[in-house]
């Protein structure tokens, strides 16, 4: 099964924050790349938050879809829950998610079945070496280094009540020559109509899929020439705290299509995050619910438990 139904909390959620914080640490001047990078570091030390999300893709001014979602994540505990919508093609989608007791479940609001992943070992191995593992000091310094001219384009407003707020906006001319060279790679790859192994029915749909990730991918326009990227605008606010507690991207891409057709396609990100230690995430009871298996290791594989 393609993973990427597995991965739509973390794509109007926690992985929308991790793309714009990744992205803006390489933009940042000196002073609000080491803001920035502070409250990074101390946003990470929090056990539990809570998150709120959206997303929305345009081309040529018209949106094509449109998503939001609220997330709980404790890392302490290793548990999260949420949910998600998502509009693409005038159809929308809703789903529910639950990361408890050492596994995975997921639910369609169009359904009653419980679909239910149990976490393997090598997950949870991963995960611990992923904890315990800092960015080396020479890391940093390379990425301080690779900053350069774009610290001329950043704007920092520190508050009297010491909060502040960091913006930058880059157009074509200033976005360094190998990000743009790197974008149509990213894009057409991005873009691949990829199964992953996945497992159909004798119709030829997904098995054992709580949400259809189809109708979402297919809304964005296929860019295959020509693309660059047009503008880049990124901001965040952090609190007296030292927390991050807002951010937001917008990424405007342009190029064409096999036809020859020429698309603007804009993708703007947004979080919220609040609750910082004080935030507990929503549990499911499984008892008497119709429940689905997905096997770890062959997820187009899957059992029957009602």
């Amino acid at each position: 099964m393609k993973k990427k139904w597995l991965m739509l909390g973390g794509a109007v959620g926690i992985s929308s924050i991790v793309m714009v914080t990744t992205g803006f640490s390489a933009l940042a001047s000196t002073s609000g790349y080491d803001a920035y990078k502070s409250a990074l570091k101390n946003t990470k030390t929090v056990q539990n938050v809570a998150v709120q999300a959206a997303a929305a893709l345009q081309d040529n001014g018209n949106v094509l879809a449109s998503a939001n979602g609220s997330f709980k994540v404790s890392l302490d505990s290793k548990t999260a829950s949420g949910n998600a919508d998502v509009l693409a093609n005038g159809t929308q989608q809703s789903l529910s998610f639950y990361k408890q007791d050492n596994q995975t479940v997921l639910k369609s609001n169009a359904s009653d079945v419980y679909f239910v992943k149990q976490e393997g070992d090598k997950k949870h191995k991963t995960e611990k070496k992923l904890k315990e593992t800092e960015i080396p000091q020479q890391v940093e310094t390379v990425i301080d280094a690779l900053v350069g001219n774009l610290k001329d384009y950043v704007a920092v407003d520190t508050k009297t009540d010491g909060t502040k707020e960091i913006a930058i906006q880059l157009d074509n001319a200033q976005i360094p020559t190998v990000v743009n060279a790197l974008a149509p790679i990213a894009i057409k790859e991005a873009s691949k109509d990829e199964h992953d192994g996945e497992k159909q029915d004798a119709s030829g749909q997904n098995a054992a899929t709580p949400f259809n990730e189809d109708f979402l991918k297919n809304a964005a326009p296929q860019l295959t020439q020509d693309i660059k990227i047009e503008k880049v605008s990124i901001k965040a606010s952090i609190n007296a705290d030292n927390y991050i507690t807002h951010q937001e991207a917008d990424l405007s891409v342009s190029g064409k299509d096999d036809s020859g057709a020429a698309h603007q396609v804009t993708l703007h990100l947004q979080a919220d995050l609040s609750g910082y230690n004080h935030t507990t995430p929503d549990t499911v009871d499984l008892t008497g619910k119709t429940v689905q298996n997905l096997k770890p290791d062959h997820h187009g594989n899957h059992d029957n438990n009602e």
